[in-house]
């Protein structure tokens, strides 16, 4: 059925005795040769010669030198409206490493890349030590600090990693933390700041009191010491 739409343009729809022409144009799109795959077996040879019409070769993100520049416009215009900040751009030094980067996952490493840079700028624009262009490793590593105790646990390193240990500082300071604490302090949205305080309510750091906007976020050795502490109250009393 499908090689014969893609020979006539016409379908018949289900219960339908009657065939009806159809105008769209297809487009398909693969990662593989395949050509080679006819040759090998793996893909139908009537189907390949179908779809085989008009033929464009897009080279990978390492030699479109020119379209980077573009693509880092549009993603930090994107991240900027998405996460509630203003990144102003990257800086030459910065363009210029980015253009020297082989890109083996082509756009969407690019878009990770910058996403993470956004999160670790140290100013209004990205620099080259903003960076993270190893593979397999994390984004940035975060000093081993346990603000409730010599034995806590450490943030997990990741994208949200800085924030979140921003957000266990303002909660070590006053014992509680609200998602406009973090919004005002660190300069970010409301759904950057909820993503970073339900990370840490994974991670068992902080035990959330309260519903929506106006939730507050308890350290979890705080709150296990209030319960021990009412515990022991409750006891007496008895």
């Amino acid at each position: 059925m499908l090689l014969r739409f893609l020979q006539s343009g016409e379908i018949r729809p289900v219960g339908s005795t009657e065939t009806r022409r159809v105008n769209v144009r297809l487009i398909a799109a693969t990662h593989r040769d395949l050509a080679v795959a006819v040759e090998d077996g793996a893909f139908r040879e009537d189907l390949y010669y179908r779809l085989r019409r008009v033929v464009l070769e897009v080279p990978p993100l390492r030699a479109r030198g020119d379209d980077l520049s573009l693509l880092v416009a549009h993603f930090l215009a994107q991240f900027n409206e998405r996460h509630g900040v203003s990144v102003r751009g990257v800086t030459r030094r910065a363009l210029r490493r980015l253009q020297q980067h082989p890109w083996r996952g082509n756009v969407r490493e690019l878009e990770t890349v910058l996403e993470q840079a956004m999160i670790f700028r140290g100013g209004d624009r990205i620099a080259p030590e903003d960076l993270d262009l190893a593979v397999g490793r994390p984004t940035r590593v975060m000093e081993n600090q346990a603000p409730f105790g010599r034995q806590g646990p450490a943030v997990a390193t990741s994208a949200l990693g800085w924030l979140q240990h921003e957000v266990l500082r303002i909660a070590a300071e006053h014992r509680e933390v609200r998602r406009r604490d973090v919004v005002a302090r660190c300069r970010v949205s409301h759904e950057v700041a909820r993503r970073a305080l339900a990370g840490l309510v994974d991670l068992r750091l902080l035990r959330r009191v309260g519903l929506g906007r106006a939730s507050r976020y308890v350290p979890l050795s705080y709150w296990l010491t209030l319960m021990s502490d009412v515990a022991e109250w409750a006891a007496a009393l008895i």
